[in-house]
């Protein structure tokens, strides 16, 4: 996972966009500010410095969600038996709830230790199977890897509706990476991430609701309105510190990291 060619996807994808709303000059320049913000020029510019953070946002956090399902299906046919191991090991610990409640509903029986060749065999021998009675399919370790792999698509990935840092963190929290080891090892995409999402601003999420696109919300607070040149900074931000996303997972490959917050004698319990 060293390769992220996708990178340059999303920055031409965004680069089309500010050309689109002229937040790009013909020459692929962003126009200098004025020297003063006054309220003329905050309110010509605020339906298209609105646009080009709504749509930014959205290209950032498609792109970010694309990359965590990547590391998924990375994982569960790594052939490096440790890795599998933890990203397993924290996956399990996060959907322990749908766990126990497969097994309470006996939609499965529990064999970690057999191969699928093993249960096909248990399958052919078992006197269910010969009598023509139903059996409920084995929950083994091959099979529970596709369990959580669907489980956190759709109840992490698409339950995400957002970009800022805290919605990072609950899209990395259950592949073992704790808040505090991504707010520690990605500090600047972090923080990158919170100040667009402070520019996208509440009044995205109210003009939606009232059924208006949300960049033609109401005016912003003062304290939120910013030029063409405050909106272009902060997608540059994101872009030049998504690297560090990157090499969190790259290390993520390499090492124990176990989901915080769950001891793993819980997970023993509860399995």
């Amino acid at each position: 996972m060293t390769s992220w060619p996708q990178h340059d996807v999303l920055n031409d994808t965004i680069e089309s966009i500010a050309y689109e709303l002229s937040i790009l000059t013909s020459e692929g320049v962003v126009p200098a500010d004025p020297e003063e913000l006054t309220d003329p020029y905050l309110e010509e510019v605020r339906i298209r410095v609105r646009a080009f953070l709504v749509l930014c946002s959205s290209e950032i956090e498609e792109f970010v969600e694309s990359h965590c399902l990547d590391y998924v299906a990375y994982w569960a046919q790594a052939k490096n038996g440790r890795m599998q191991h933890h990203c397993f090991h924290a996956l399990t610990i996060y959907f322990r709830n749908n766990i126990s409640n497969l097994l309470e509903k006996q939609d499965s029986f529990v064999d970690f230790y057999a191969t699928p060749e093993q249960v096909r065999r248990m399958k052919a021998n078992d006197k269910k199977s010969s009598s023509g009675e139903n059996e409920s399919p084995a929950l083994n370790k091959v099979t529970l890897i596709s369990k959580v792999s669907v489980w956190y698509r759709d109840n992490v990935v698409r339950a995400s509706h957002g970009v800022s840092d805290s919605d990072l963190c609950r899209l990395l929290e259950p592949l073992g990476f704790s808040k505090g080891l991504v707010r520690e090892e990605c500090p600047t995409l972090v923080a990158a991430l919170s100040s667009l999402a402070a520019g996208r601003g509440e009044a995205a999420h109210r003009s939606t609701r009232a059924g208006k696109y949300p960049f033609e919300s109401l005016p912003s607070p003062v304290h939120q309105q910013m030029s063409i040149g405050d909106a272009w900074a902060r997608w540059l931000s994101v872009r030049d510190s998504l690297y560090e996303l990157q090499d969190l997972l790259d290390r993520g490959s390499q090492s124990a990291l176990v989901y915080q917050g769950v001891r793993v004698a819980e997970s023993g319990a509860q399995l």
